[in-house]
């Protein structure tokens, strides 16, 4: 229904059925790190069941913000991010990884000036010897500190690509499924992708809401679910990111493991149609 007549409807009798769905507001008008997850929670929405109708917080906020607003049921009622023990004790999960898994593969932003510095020929250790950026809220952060990187935490997104152009960061590790369009966006600061490595930890990144809101969890499940029997998950998917992939070549790459010990027990691992699987 048109927004228009939508609104003529519940004006003048009719009832008003669509439940509102308050996600985070994009970060700006470059940021194309929540088109695909908007994209996904749309469609699975619609295949639920019932009716939702979704809306934007009015301002802009950080990760770490975002969730206590979805903890204290307050301006949120779904936000998408990486999981972690802690986050799903204060949040309920749909444990399906909408990136696949692939936000646990980490390709490297940096300075074009810069690539002899991860030479095909370094060694891991090497690699990890480097300085990275992450932000300071981010679960990327804490993964990486754990298993012996030097990251610097940085409060705002764009500050990531400051202190990279200013030579207080080596590089910034991002999302495979990310970096393309950021990499195009940042092109005019001589920041590329680098060719050599990706960094991998097993992960998912799922639609979160409050625990209190079941009726919503199990309706976004069901929608989900639907998506991935009838193909258009995967299809959806393809659309968005299959150009990047064959781009990144991350079977070409030098691959460096690392532990996740964040990772909750109940990340579902032997459902296998839910992860990425190269072709």
């Amino acid at each position: 229904m048109k927004p228009l007549l939508w609104l003529f409807f519940c004006l003048f009798g009719s009832v008003c059925y669509a439940e509102i769905v308050r996600y985070p507001a994009v970060a700006d008008v470059e940021d194309y790190r929540s088109v695909y997850p908007l994209a996904l929670l749309e469609l699975a929405l619609a295949r639920s069941g019932r009716e939702y109708q979704l809306q934007s917080s009015a301002e802009r906020m950080s990760k770490s913000r975002s969730m206590m607003f979805l903890k204290e049921q307050s301006e949120l009622d779904i936000l998408w991010t990486m999981t972690s023990v802690e986050r799903e004790l204060d949040l309920l999960p749909i444990r399906i990884p909408i990136f696949k898994g692939l936000s646990g593969y980490r390709v490297m932003l940096i300075k074009q000036q810069h690539q002899a510095k991860f030479g095909r020929n370094a060694s891991a250790a090497q690699i990890k010897k480097l300085v990275y950026a992450q932000g300071h809220d981010w679960i990327d952060s804490k993964i990486l500190t754990l298993n012996g990187f030097s990251v610097i935490g940085a409060a705002h997104y764009d500050n990531l690509f400051s202190m990279l152009e200013k030579g207080r960061v080596d590089a910034v590790p991002r999302n495979a499924l990310e970096i393309a369009d950021e990499a195009q966006v940042l092109a005019h600061r001589s920041i590329v992708i680098e060719s050599n490595w990706v960094i991998y930890y097993p992960t998912a990144s799922y639609f979160f809401v409050n625990p209190a809101n079941k009726q919503l969890a199990k309706d976004l499940e069901t929608g989900l679910r639907k998506t991935i029997a009838d193909g258009s998950f995967e299809q959806l998917f393809q659309q968005f990111f299959s150009a990047h992939l064959t781009e990144l070549k991350l079977k070409e790459r030098n691959i460096i493991h690392l532990n996740n010990p964040l990772l909750p027990a109940e990340t579902p691992v032997n459902e296998p149609q839910l992860w990425y699987h190269q072709r």
